[in-house]
Parts: structure tokens; C-alpha cells; sequence
């Protein structure tokens, strides 16, 4: 346990040094204390520390918090403690609640709608889980929500839930999918056993995009080969979409060879979500998070069949990777594969699959993914 003297004296090594006091409990009245007296961004990294931990004497400052300007996103989006989730979760369903009955009669601005949104990220809490079932009994009204313009000749037809979420017909089939994109990106944060029987209560009770979350939660808590016999067979049924929007939130990391800058991480297939938003010269909130998994190789040789045949759209994929053919389920396919794959047979079929659907998609001079393919898996 760090104490106030051991602290840097100013600047960012004093902001880094307190965000670090948030990985251990203990610290949760050396960071109370630092709430009240530190000034600025120090003051802002006390209180994103301390709404990582379960310190019951912070529950007021989470309650007034979650009340005032952007509802606190900035702080306390990326915690998944109880003593905040608790604090904040009335106070958002009463907002999603007063915001939807706003929108059966008008256009909605989003804003503090998608406030709410990033706030419930990872976080478990009893009155937490009400909030998702709220939305899961009202997932028809939000799929009919139409939303107000934030610029000039805003036509209206996009929609996002954060900056690296966001679809460009924003049917109300596509709408309705909102809060299992939500409880799907709160596993891959924190995947409490309480979300998990969430996902399967919901997917029980609801179906349809339910399924996503779902399938998340086993990809991130099961063994590979279990995952791949249960969910593959979905893919001959009407179910499958349900499954390419899971796995557009799965990417490969890997790095060209002589890559000589700084590294993320190492090779290998995360889940990944950018989450929050930004609002030009106002606030952002946004920040990025990630979970390393495992994907057997089988579903790769699956989703290259039929090179010929019609392609659904992934509109909730994760647009991380400079999104260049928006809703491409041919996107989400490649994000999935390492740049070097091993497996020759593999290679080949997907030399195959990407040169006829690069003959058969006519895209835009700007537009990469058939030009990243032929890079890849080209001769």
C-alpha cells in the first residue's frame, strides 16, 4: 500500500502513479483522500482509480457524479465495481426510461442516451442487471427510435452507441440490436459470472440478438473445440448473422515482419471494442479494451464457403481497423486471420474465396480488403 508521500511530487508521473493506486483495494482511503484535495487531471485520475475499487465511503460521489455532466462517463465508464454500478444504475434507468418516452414522439438527441450506454459497460451489480432487462423488454421501442440531426444536411440514417460502433442504415432491424451489442462489449470488459447467466437468461426469455452476447461469453470462457460444436451448426439457420456480429468484434493482432515500432501486444486473436465517444472541442471519453482469446481453426475454413453466394451484412462490427467497406461481412472475415497463415490448405482456399469475391464485389479504388487479401494469401 502506497502513501502519500511515496507519491510523485507533480505532472504526469503523479496522474500515472495515482491511476495505479486503482489495482489494489487497500488504496481506497489514500485515493478517497486524494478526491478531495488534488486538483485537475490528478484529481480526475483519484477518481477513475477509486471507482475501480469497492469503497463504500465513495457511494455519494458515484450518486452525484452519475447526475451532473456527461454523467460521468469519463470517470467512471471503465470501472466494474459494485459500489459504483450500484450508486449509477437507478439513475440510468430512469434516464433510458424518460429518454424512450421522449422518443416514441419525437426525434432523440443520443447523446445522453449513449451516456447511459457507456456507463453500463462490464458493471454487474443487482440493479444493473434490471437495467439490461429493461431494455430487453423494451428492445422494439428503441428499434423505432429516429434521432435528431447533430450537423447540417444530417440525414439521420446512421446510428452509433460509441465511436467505434456505429452502422450507416440504421433500419429498425438493426436498431434492435443495441442492448445485446451493449451486454456482448460489458463481457469481453469483465465477464462476471452474473453477466454470463444474464446472457443466457436473455437469450432464454428474448432469442434472436440475445444469441450474441451468448456466443461472446462462451468464446471467452469455454474451450475452442467446445465452442466450435455448439455454435457451428447455427450457421446453416437463419441464426447465423447473430454470429458474424460477435465475431466482428474479434480481431487478429498481428504485426508485419521488421516491425520496429511500438507494440500493443503480441500476436494473437482478441476481442476488442472501442468504447465511449468524443464530442469536438467539448469532451472524450473514449478508450479502447481488450481480451485475449482463441478461435479454432475450423470456423475459418466455414466462413470461407461459397465465395459465389450472397454475403450478409455485419453492421455492429467493431470499426477499429480504418473500417473500408462498412458492414462487409468479407471485412469481418479478414480481421479474423493472422497475416501469415500456416495451414497450406487453408492458404489455398482462401486464395480462392478472396479472388472470386474480389472479381464478384465491385468496391471503390480506395476501398483495401481485397487488396489486403491478395497480400496475404496471393501468390
Amino acid at each position: 500500500m502506497m502513501t502519500l508521500e511515496q507519491l510523485p511530487p507533480k505532472g504526469v508521473k503523479r496522474e500515472q502513479a495515482i491511476l495505479e493506486l486503482g489495482k489494489e483495494e487497500a488504496n481506497g482511503e489514500l485515493l478517497f483522500q486524494l478526491v478531495n484535495t488534488e486538483k485537475g487531471k490528478c484529481k480526475t485520475a483519484a477518481q477513475k482509480a477509486l471507482a475501480q475499487l469497492e469503497y463504500a465511503p465513495a457511494a455519494p460521489l458515484w450518486a452525484k457524479l452519475v447526475k451532473g455532466k456527461w454523467m460521468g462517463s469519463n470517470i467512471m465508464s471503465d470501472a466494474c465495481s459494485d459500489c459504483v454500478s450500484e450508486q449509477i444504475a437507478p439513475v440510468i434507468l430512469k434516464t433510458l426510461s424518460q429518454l424512450l418516452d421522449e422518443g416514441d414522439t419525437k426525434p432523440l438527441d443520443i447523446e445522453q442516451l449513449n451516456f447511459c450506454f457507456h456507463l453500463m459497460l462490464g458493471k454487474a451489480s443487482p440493479k444493473m442487471l434490471e437495467v439490461y432487462r429493461f431494455l430487453a423488454e423494451n428492445t422494439q421501442r428503441i428499434a423505432q427510435l429516429k434521432r435528431a440531426p447533430v450537423y447540417s444536411d444530417d440525414d439521420c440514417t446512421s446510428w452509433w452507441i460509441t465511436d467505434g460502433l456505429r452502422i450507416w442504415d440504421a433500419t429498425p432491424k438493426e436498431k434492435e440490436k443495441i442492448p445485446a451489442v451493449v451486454l456482448t462489449a460489458s463481457l469481453i470488459r469483465n465477464p462476471d459470472e452474473r453477466l454470463q447467466a444474464l446472457a443466457d437468461e436473455l437469450n432464454e426469455h428474448y432469442g434472436g440478438s440475445w444469441l450474441m452476447p451468448v456466443f461472446m461469453k462462451a468464446i471467452i470462457t469455454q474451450p475452442k473445440e467446445q465452442v466450435y460444436e455448439t455454435y457451428s451448426p447455427l450457421l446453416d439457420t437463419p441464426q447465423k448473422g447473430y454470429l458474424f456480429h460477435a465475431l466482428g468484434m474479434l480481431h487478429y493482432r498481428c504485426y508485419p515482419e521488421g516491425w520496429t515500432y511500438e507494440r500493443l501486444g503480441p500476436d494473437g486473436m482478441i476481442a476488442l471494442i472501442f468504447w465511449g465517444d468524443y464530442s469536438y472541442g467539448t469532451y472524450d471519453t473514449r478508450f479502447m479494451i481488450e481480451r485475449y482469446v482463441d478461435l479454432d481453426e475450423r470456423w475459418l475454413f466455414d466462413l470461407a464457403k461459397d465465395p459465389e453466394g450472397r454475403k450478409p451484412t455485419v453492421t455492429w462490427q467493431t470499426y477499429n481497423r480504418g473500417g473500408v467497406l462498412y458492414g462487409s461481412y468479407d471485412e469481418m472475415f479478414i480481421s479474423l486471420l493472422p497475416r501469415k497463415v500456416e495451414n497450406p490448405e487453408l492458404k489455398r482456399i482462401l486464395r480462392d474465396y478472396f479472388r472470386i469475391r474480389s472479381e464478384k464485389v465491385r468496391v471503390e479504388e480506395s476501398i483495401t480488403v481485397y487488396k489486403d487479401a491478395a497480400e496475404r494469401f496471393g501468390d
